[in-house]
């Protein structure tokens, strides 16, 4: 038996997944063969995983998993948890309930709505879609006399320049916080390079039918107070995509950011070039970490130490820092 918390965690980790869909939704089928019931039960316990009014075409058939079948009224079922039924040529007549013969969808609205509460914004604003399906507006807040506007979004890498745009008449430059299930490192060369956005699995944990959000702060840096500082850091790496030396942002190139990610996720331990170059996803055997340093050589002095044979690790110091 899984725990809740586990559960939990895991639920967040397949609703982020399945609201990055074009449509989100599942096939009746995928949710057995996924070998992960327990879990989409809990989502629709929840209410962020609602049975779609489409009923699929063809689901796998349940007994022999080799045939595939399509659901249809069952004119013979005397319980509404029957109504469908498939013929397979292996197996004849299935009886399928409407989880097995309905299309299972995310509600993003719901996780919206979540959040808000969350935030504590319910009582006060009302969740506005911005872009239909991709952007909701939950409100406003007041972080040290700053005046903040926070957002849901989700497929942003596919809707940058649109939701750029609406952002532009909606907030002040700077002053948006924009919660998502995208993957932020997409979003590096696009039209929101330089908003604010924060992975939703880094603030958010799923107790018991809503969201807890912890960490939130963490983010909400203001850019004058880095700026008059001489902060040396990797602090602003996954939010702003900069290094700061002497309170200097230097910004990083999509290469060079993943080059220090690698050597963040490693803890301070040696990774061999060969194997950033694999995680670059770069031939090993014309992969040359000079052609990435010369180009951001104080970085590198600053953060970076290697073997010279190939060996590269982050300075202790950093990592000591980017884990308090």
């Amino acid at each position: 038996m899984v725990g809740n918390a586990a559960l939990n965690d895991q639920s967040l980790i397949e609703l982020s997944c399945l609201l990055e869909q074009d449509v989100p939704h599942l096939a009746p089928d995928a949710v057995w063969l996924s070998g992960k019931p327990v879990l989409y039960a809990h989502l629709q316990d929840m209410g962020v995983l609602t049975l779609s009014h489409d009923v699929a075409g063809n689901v796998v058939c349940r007994d022999c998993c080799n045939e595939t079948i399509r659901p249809q009224a069952n004119p013979a079922a005397g319980k509404a948890d029957v109504g469908y039924r498939g013929y397979c040529r292996d197996c004849g007549w299935i009886d399928l309930t409407r989880e097995q013969a309905h299309f299972w969808q995310a509600q993003p609205l719901k996780i919206a709505r979540w959040l808000a509460s969350a935030l504590q914004l319910n009582t006060r604003f009302v969740v506005e879609p911005v872009i239909d399906g991709v952007l909701w507006r939950l409100g406003e807040i007041e972080h040290r006399r700053k005046r903040r506007t926070l957002f849901f979004g989700r497929r942003l890498p596919s809707s940058a320049d649109a939701v750029h745009a609406k952002l532009n008449a909606l907030v002040a430059p700077g002053a948006e916080v924009i919660m998502t299930t995208s993957d932020i490192e997409q979003l590096s060369n696009s039209a929101l390079a330089d908003r604010l956005v924060v992975p939703l699995r880094a603030v958010a944990h799923i107790r018991k039918a809503g969201f807890v959000i912890e960490n939130l702060d963490a983010y909400l840096v203001g850019p004058g107070a880095v700026e008059t500082s001489d902060e040396t850091s990797l602090r602003l790496i996954h939010t702003q995509r900069v290094a700061l030396i002497g309170g200097e942002k230097h910004k990083l190139s999509p290469q060079v950011f993943s080059f220090l990610k690698i050597l963040e996720d490693a803890d301070g331990d040696e990774v061999h070039k060969r194997h950033i170059a694999e995680a670059l996803g770069v031939e090993a055997a014309t992969f040359r970490t000079a052609d990435i340093v010369k180009r951001h050589r104080v970085v590198f002095d600053t953060f970076v130490e290697s073997d010279h044979k190939g060996s590269y690790w982050l300075k202790p110091d950093f990592v000591i820092l980017e884990r308090r």
